[in-house]
């Protein structure tokens, strides 16, 4: 995430096990994808290659904590999808950089599972909110100097002794954290955050001259810990708008 705008992963996941359906795709190298079709064995597997292929199809175990852990080397559980994606976008968020992570995917296909998890398996949002906090105990108690660097847009800081570009020691700031939710459905963006009555249309997306786009109206509520900041995501959602469809329930949200 140091250096290219734009990742893109695709992650297989057992799902469709249950349904006994065939299996018509691969994962090759950790990068490529591969899919065969099932009704014609001798035609041509496709081939499309990403910065990530993850299988978690199979592979796994169950620990005592219900955590699906490697069982295989070639299994993707959810750390070693959130040290691939979640990291790094929460390390360019630390020097200033806005950062978006965004799932797509059929209804049913483990968009939620990846983002969010459940139970031990945490997704890539709890985990990176978790080490949101960490990282700011670790610098509330940081020794080490930093001297202000204007070499780009954002200002970051270098530590004197390393040289390493990093965040300011907490010592010498502080950190106010803050989290939104709001989902889109039917072309209106509704706060998840806001159990009052939401204005008609929805709210309005605007765009402002030197921060970008943001949603007029949009709550951003303060959060001290990772208890505070779990509570609200759990709270927006309870809130979300839940469509049934022929697969399952689903819902449009997004999270800040």
């Amino acid at each position: 995430m140091k250096e290219e705008n734009v990742k893109v992963a695709v992650r297989h996941n057992d799902r469709e096990k249950t349904r006994n359906a065939a299996l018509v795709l691969n994962m090759v190298d950790g990068k490529t994808t591969v899919i065969r079709d099932p009704s014609n064995a001798a035609a041509e597997p496709k081939t499309y290659t990403f910065d990530y292929s993850y299988w978690s199809h199979d592979g796994y175990k169950t620990r005592e904590d219900g955590y699906y852990e490697k069982d295989n080397p070639r299994y993707a559980d959810q750390m070693q999808v959130f040290n691939d994606l979640g990291a790094g976008v929460l390390d360019n968020a630390w020097k200033g950089y806005n950062c978006s992570l965004f799932a797509y995917g059929q209804t049913g296909s483990g968009k939620s599972y990846s983002m969010v998890g459940y139970g031990a398996n945490k997704g890539i949002v709890p985990l990176a909110c978790e080490q949101l906090f960490e990282q700011i105990e670790r610098n509330k108690s940081s020794d080490v100097e930093y001297q202000m660097s204007q070499t780009n847009l954002f200002s970051y800081f270098k530590a004197a002794d390393t040289g390493v570009f990093q965040p300011r020691s907490l010592t010498q700031m502080s950190a106010t954290v803050t989290v939104s939710m709001l989902e889109i459905y039917c072309e209106k963006v509704r706060d998840l955050l806001n159990r009052g009555s939401a204005p008609k249309g929805g709210l309005k997306v605007r765009e402002h001259p030197k921060k970008g786009f943001y949603v007029d109206g949009l709550i951003a509520a303060p959060v001290s810990c990772y208890k505070a900041m779990e509570s609200k995501i759990n709270e927006g959602t309870e809130n979300r708008t839940v469509a049934a469809t022929q697969m399952n329930a689903t819902s449009r949200y997004h999270f800040n």
